[in-house]
Formats: structure tokens, sequence, C-alpha cells
């Protein structure tokens, strides 16, 4: 939307009569007016990375203690069943939201700025409905499954993915809503409800059960425990949505497009699905190949390294819209200066978070308890392989917000094949180490071949190097 729509819209609201219902819609409307006339795209940039990061590391404090809280209480081999049978849920996640939380961040943009507020709650109102029923009925088919496979006889892994099983249709939800906060630019809030406020609720909930039930806190206890913050912290992200969403929009009478979220949403679960199996498949042909002894430790090599993700992942938060709007308005001049500062702030924050862990890695393993100093050597692969792969820039957004989303999505699935192919010959022999160097050299390998379809093709370059 252009500046004068956007001044022409705020005077025509402060003219109406005032009420209390429009006044929410009408200051979002003036702060829009307001960040137009005076904030470039570097701000906005900057701003939506900030408070993403700042969320995202508060989150992975609190995460990190959470987890340091829960492995010690429940000890390396129940913290592994733990990890397990959250990779799981996590993994059946993606098919769950059928590719609409991304779906979300491409449309409703569009939506908003031409006004069509029935198309816009018809996409908010049909994708939540979409995913509710698909997560239902993976996590009956789940069930199913597991109970085939593994049997009741097997309590504590029986009872711990039933209890995940129940966490499905509950973050499903919570991270659909949490697209939502993306797709309105809101970078801070799109990560407070999951990754800061669920925390706390987790933490607050297994301190108590802790002091209740003291030794006999199960795992399937606190993925329980994960399941009831989950809620509380959808309810209160709902909560919110419902007051930041403009007065003349909430009365309107809903319109679905199916069909078109159906396509758009199918082509980018493809994407999603490569990139969760590139994500947990270690863990996953870890506990099936070295054991679930080594899980946990691995696991909680995985988390701390996970944070040097963290800058990227803020800086792809506020960046996702802001390529959208950049492409659909064919502004490549634009769109280049903003994926170079973006990568220029990803890569800077993902080398001083992975210096810092791996100078005090050591460390923080050893807070997890006995046994986990010894992933040190695979967090260090991991966070070199991050880290090398930042230099690259944000190519898999640059292509999944653009028309190159099934291309992003068969690059990504030959980093998955070699994920797997890597992981199959080295975790044998190597264990730890070999699902480490897997998964980064397989991060490095697509990420590459990205590289080079984004400056071949769409004549970008989204590099650390050259001019801004």
């Amino acid at each position: 939307m252009a500046e004068k729509d956007v001044v022409t819209d705020v005077d025509s609201a402060r003219s109406r009569p005032h009420c209390e219902s429009e006044s929410a819609s009408d200051w979002m409307l003036l702060a829009a007016a307001r960040r137009l006339r005076g904030s470039s795209d570097d701000a906005v940039l900057f701003r939506g990375t900030a408070g993403a990061l700042l969320v995202q590391l508060g989150g992975a404090g609190l995460g990190l203690v959470v987890h340091l809280l829960i492995a010690r209480l429940l000890g390396a081999t129940a913290y592994g069943t733990y990890a397990l049978a959250l990779t799981w849920i996590g993994l059946l996640a993606v098919p769950a939201l059928l590719g609409q939380d991304v779906a979300v961040v491409r449309n409703l943009p569009g939506y908003i700025q031409r006004q069509a507020w029935a198309h816009a709650r018809g996409l908010l109102r049909g994708t939540a409905l979409m995913v509710a029923a698909a997560s239902l009925v993976l996590a009956a088919g789940g069930v199913a499954v597991v109970y085939f496979l593994v049997g009741s006889q097997e309590t504590i892994l029986w009872n711990s993915l039933l209890a995940g099983f129940l966490l499905l249709p509950v973050l499903t939800q919570l991270q659909l809503s949490g697209a939502v906060h993306r797709a309105l630019k809101r970078a801070a809030s799109s990560g407070v409800f999951n990754n800061v406020l669920r925390p706390i609720f987790l933490l607050g909930a297994v301190l108590g059960l802790a002091v209740v039930l003291g030794d006999r806190l199960t795992a399937p206890v606190a993925l329980l425990a994960n399941c009831a913050a989950a809620l509380l912290s959808l309810l209160l992200s709902v909560w919110f949505l419902a007051r930041v969403w403009p007065a003349s929009a909430r009365d309107v009478h809903p319109t679905y497009e199916v069909r078109a979220w159906s396509i758009l949403g199918g082509q980018l679960l493809l994407l999603s699905l490569m990139a969760i199996a590139r994500n947990r498949l270690d863990v996953l042909v870890l506990g099936g190949l070295g054991g679930a002894g080594d899980v946990g430790p691995y696991y909680a090599a995985v988390q701390v390294s996970g944070i040097a993700l963290y800058g990227l992942d803020a800086v792809n938060t506020i960046l996702a819209p802001m390529i959208a709007e950049r492409y659909g308005a064919q502004d490549v001049s634009g769109l280049q200066a903003i994926v170079r500062k973006a990568a220029r702030w990803a890569f800077a924050t993902s080398l001083l978070v992975g210096v810092a862990f791996a100078l005090g890695g050591k460390a923080v393993l050893g807070l997890f308890g006995d046994g986990f100093v010894r992933a040190y050597s695979s967090l260090l692969i991991m966070l070199a392989g991050y880290c090398v792969s930042a230099t690259f820039g944000e190519v898999g957004f640059i292509l999944s917000m653009t028309r190159y989303q099934k291309q992003a999505a068969y690059i990504m699935c030959t980093g998955v094949v070699v994920n797997l192919v890597l992981s199959v010959i080295l975790v044998p022999r190597f264990g730890m180490l070999g699902a480490a160097t897997a998964t980064a050299l397989s991060i490095i390998v697509w990420r590459a071949i990205a590289l080079v379809f984004v400056l071949q093709r769409m004549q970008l370059n989204p590099t650390i190097i050259g001019r801004a």
C-alpha cells in the first residue's frame, strides 16, 4: 500500500465518530503511517530483527533452563525418551500444519494491502480448521501405529508418546498463531508466546511437579506439563490477536479460497517436510543406530548449537514478508539491499554465539548432568556448520517467499538425502560425531546449491560479500 493511501485511511479514520472498539485499529493505522513517513527498510529490518532476536535469545535461555532442569530430574536415559517423543511430535507437526503456517505469511500481507478483509478473516479461520483436522487425524494415526509397533508393554515409551500426541494439536495451533503475528510484521510477538511464555509456564509446572512428585517425576508427566504450557500460551496468543485485529475487519463475512490455499500450502508443505527431516534426521538415526544412551547428550548439544541459528531466525521473522512484498513489487534493487544486510546481521550473530558456546560449551553441557560433556565435540562440529552456512545468506526464504518454492523443496531434498546417507555411514562407526558431521555437511551442501540457483536464476547475491 502506498504511503498516500495509508495516510488517507488514517485521516478518514480520525474523521469518523470515535468509539472504543475502533481505537486499536485507528492507532494501528496511524502508527503504520508514521512508520512509512519516517522509516526506511533498514529501520524496519533492524527493529524487527532486534525484537525477534531478543525474544528468541530470551526463549533460548529459558528453553535451556527448562531442558537442564528436566534432564537433571529425569536422568540421561529418561531424558532421552523425553527428547525422542518431542522429536517425533516436532516431526509430525510439519505435515499437520499442511504448509499453512508459511502460506499465511505469503497470503495475509497481500489481503491486508488490498483491504480484502473477508479473505483475510477466511484465511485465519479456514487454515485453523484445516490444521486442527490434520493434527487430530495424525495424532489418532500415531497412537495406532505406536501401539502396533511398540505395544503398551513398554510403559514409559508408550505413555511418553501418548502424551506427545496430546501435545500435537495444541502445538500446531500455537505455531499457526505465531505465523499470523509474523504476517502482520509483529516480529517480536510472533515468538513471545511459543518461545518465551511457553517455557516459563513449563518451568513453573515442572518445578511444581518436582516438589510434589520428587523422584517419581517421569518423561510422560513432563510431556503432559509441556502440553498444558502450550495450551495456556495458545489462549494468550489468540486473545492478543483478537485485540489488535482491526475493528472494521471483525464482523465481515469470511471468504474462503480453500483450493488456492491448499495448492500453495501443499507446495510449501513439501519444503517444510524437507526442512524438518533435515533438522530431526540426525536424532532419529542416532536413536535407531546408535542407541538411546547417546540421544540425550546429543540432543542437549543440538539444543545448545541451535542458539547459533537464532540470529538467522530473527532476521527471517521480519525478512520473509519483506521479501514477498519486494518481489511482488518487482523491486529488485530493494530486494538485493535487504537480503544482503540481513545476511550480514545473521552471520555476525551466529558467529558471536558460536564462539561463545565454543569457549563455554563444556561448562554448559555439564549443567545438564553426568555424561553430557561427551557431546562437546559434536557441538563444535554443528556450530562450525551453522556459521559457514550463514555466510550464504537466507537462500531458503528467498526461494520460498517468491515463486520458487518447488525448487527450494527439491534443493532441500538433496540436503536430506546427503544427511541420511552420511548418517547411515558415519553413525554406526562414530556415534554422535558421525551424526553431527552428517548434519553440518548436509546443511552446507543444500544451502550452497540454493545459493547457486539464486545467483544464476534470480540475479541476486544474498551472501555477506559485496556492496549492500
